[in-house]
């Protein structure tokens, strides 16, 4: 069972950017006000479906299975690659807007861009899986990067905009 929470918002919250990458399910530090509103709302419950799937211990194996089934299917690859980049972007954006860790805003807006051209090459029928999939580490790698220069010089994962 991946212990999805049907409360908001259901990340624990962690001290370091490695424990992001366990089994906790995700960080949000400093915890969220109470949402204020519909979208609020909407946003911490989908962070809370999806964080178990798409943060944690299992983002990992949900990647790589994804990557293979997309690889399988063939051409119709790039549409799942796509809606899947979609989800890790919404989510992404989702988490910045309520919680501000740093590199979601660059993992959010490139994942985000990354779904569109998936789309594109899926429907211009473009062999673009691999670049594609390189494109995501890259998104991945410059976030997650950002995020920890950010981190050891302001002592904070949050970004204030």
């Amino acid at each position: 069972m991946l212990g999805i929470s049907s409360s908001p918002m259901a990340q624990r919250t962690v001290n370091s950017w490695l424990e992001q990458w366990t089994c906790v399910g995700g960080t949000c530090a400093p915890a969220p006000s109470a949402p204020t509103n519909w979208w609020e709302r909407s946003m911490d419950k989908y962070v809370g479906l999806t964080a178990p799937v798409l943060r944690g211990c299992w983002a990992i194996p949900v990647t790589v299975g994804v990557f293979f089934i997309s690889r399988a299917i063939g051409p119709a690859g790039l549409y799942a690659s796509g809606l899947y980049f979609a989800a890790f972007s919404a989510y992404c954006l989702a988490n910045f807007a309520r919680c501000r860790e740093a590199h979601c805003i660059i993992t959010g807006l490139g994942w985000g861009v990354l779904a569109i051209v998936a789309f594109i090459a899926a429907v211009s029928q473009l062999d673009w899986f691999g670049p594609i999939w390189n494109a995501f580490l890259v998104v991945f790698v410059v976030g997650h990067g950002f995020e920890l220069i950010w981190a050891s010089i302001r002592h904070t994962h949050v970004l204030k905009v």
